[in-house]
């Protein structure tokens, strides 16, 4: 089951690379001073754009189905390698050959995942959610959030890092409210938990905290950092909420740690990545999108 586990999980994270790259196409085309209203009727004349819109509903699909499937410990880190594909699919839409630092650093993070997935074995943990562990960490987190965002005010010099900071935090417990909510058996009993509204929730705090960031940082300052928050606050929710515990000999937890902190850091720099399109760009802010559920 991990191996379908990590192939949904990939698929997710391929169609929303495809997402990226579509949807970042589509609305590049109408310049940097474009307006709102100018920017919207030219999205909306772009059949890329609506072609991106399908994709990433197909990978919200099946990320959502990938954590019904397996652990937050096993889908999160898989989910974040959306990066690299967007940034590939970008170059491919341009019809350029990728640079050479995408290339070396997405080789890196494929080591890395490679290794984290063959030493990676069965998780245990519940299949319900514990409610009161999950308010917790929820509280714990948003305070988090509006302390990195009080001090991304306090200290100009590092905005960027802050708010990837409050980004990551926000759409690793997202992640963690979409595992929850595949927990539950019925329709009605969806509508009367919590694992509904706390995905509403942090969802449409997540939508509007990437306006903001977007507004206020350009992506290769913010986004290194969000996607290193992502995965761990996930991998923390699923420690805290689901009681998710790697199991195996030591050695193999060794390799796991090892092959997590290979993709994160490969992850990382890519982030860094700087595109030969204009990442400040309002249609680039879409880039920062990938990897956060």
């Amino acid at each position: 089951m991990s191996w379908l586990t990590a192939a949904v999980a990939l698929a997710s994270a391929v169609a929303a690379g495809w997402s990226t790259a579509l949807m970042h196409y589509g609305a590049s085309g109408a310049g940097q001073e474009a307006r709102a209203s100018e920017l919207a009727r030219h999205v909306l004349s772009q059949w890329r754009w609506y072609l991106g819109v399908l994709a990433s509903l197909v990978g919200l699909a099946l990320h959502a189905t990938a954590l019904h499937l397996g652990t937050l410990t096993l889908v999160q880190p898989l989910a974040v390698t959306a990066l690299f594909f967007s940034m590939v699919f970008r170059d491919l839409l341009e019809r350029r050959a990728p640079p050479r630092r995408t290339v070396v650093w997405g080789a890196v993070t494929a080591v890395g995942l490679g290794l984290f997935l063959v030493a990676a074995g069965p998780t245990g943990g519940n299949d319900l959610p514990n409610g009161e562990a999950a308010a917790v960490l929820i509280g714990v987190g948003s305070v988090g959030v509006l302390l990195a965002l009080r001090a991304s005010v306090r200290f100009p010099t590092h905005q960027g890092l802050l708010l990837g900071t409050a980004g990551g935090i926000v759409f690793g417990l997202m992640a963690g409210a979409i595992k929850s909510t595949t927990s539950v058996r019925s329709a009605g009993e969806l509508v009367t938990s919590w694992p509904l509204y706390a995905m509403v929730i942090v969802g449409l705090s997540g939508f509007l905290l990437n306006q903001h960031i977007y507004n206020r940082t350009r992506l290769p300052e913010s986004l290194p950092m969000l996607n290193l928050v992502n995965p761990l606050t996930a991998l923390s929710f699923g420690i805290v909420v689901f009681a998710e515990r790697p199991s195996g000999s030591p050695s193999s937890l060794a390799l796991q740690c090892a092959g997590l902190s290979v993709v994160l850091a490969g992850i990382f720099v890519l982030g860094r990545t700087r595109q030969e399109y204009n990442p400040d760009s309002v249609g680039a802010g879409v880039i920062e999108t990938t990897g956060l559920t």
